[in-house]
């Protein structure tokens, strides 16, 4: 669904410039304009952390315990790993899964994947092998280096001055390109499960 909509602000940024998709413009777009693309930068982004935290809700809560060791008893301060039986108490009456899936929910409200070596390591917990799916890494790591100097950044250009707009360019092809990326990826992680 959230490709869908990073691809609708990619129509809305052809409809701001009087584009076609494959047509050359030429010249750069101002900031204004290009801002669509900025934003379907970050929904492309949030669409492969929503696969893979979906995964994560599915396979986590099964997983052995030295991978559910580093995650917090539901309720519990998130950095603490450990807890009294006291700390049990308010789930009285839930079964061992039931916290355990907690848990896991709370931990994931907190993740989040900012490059492929923290996908990888995520894929492995779960039992995915990584050279299966790696394929679309390369485009993957420039989209979340992207989206990282949008977010945090407001996608500032370092270089000011005459000819220099205040904003990095971006442009339609570069964000066909990461769309594709996570669809592929999607489909070829989809396949391993």
């Amino acid at each position: 669904f959230n490709l869908t909509r990073a691809r609708n602000l990619v129509t809305v940024y052809d409809r701001i410039t009087g584009g076609q998709p494959g047509q050359h413009l030429g010249g750069r777009r101002s900031v204004l304009q290009s801002d669509s693309l900025r934003a379907a930068t970050v929904f492309i982004h949030a669409t492969l952390e929503d696969l893979l935290r979906s995964i994560a809700y599915w396979k986590l809560p099964a997983s052995p315990a030295d991978v559910l060791n580093g995650m917090a008893l539901t309720g519990k301060d998130p950095n603490k790993r450990t807890f009294t039986l006291g700390d049990l108490a308010p789930h009285r009456g839930k079964t061992v899964d039931v916290v355990i899936s907690e848990s896991v929910g709370q931990h994931l409200e907190r993740s989040n994947y900012n490059n492929t070596k923290e996908i990888s390591s995520f894929l492995e917990t779960v039992g995915i092998d990584v050279a299966t799916v790696n394929g679309e890494f390369a485009p993957l790591q420039i989209l979340m280096d992207r989206r990282h100097q949008i977010v945090h950044r407001a996608d500032r250009q370092q270089v000011v001055g005459s000819g220099n707009h205040r904003a990095r360019s971006i442009g339609r092809p570069a964000v066909e390109a990461w769309l594709e990326a996570v669809r592929a990826f999607g489909t070829a992680l989809l396949a391993q499960l």
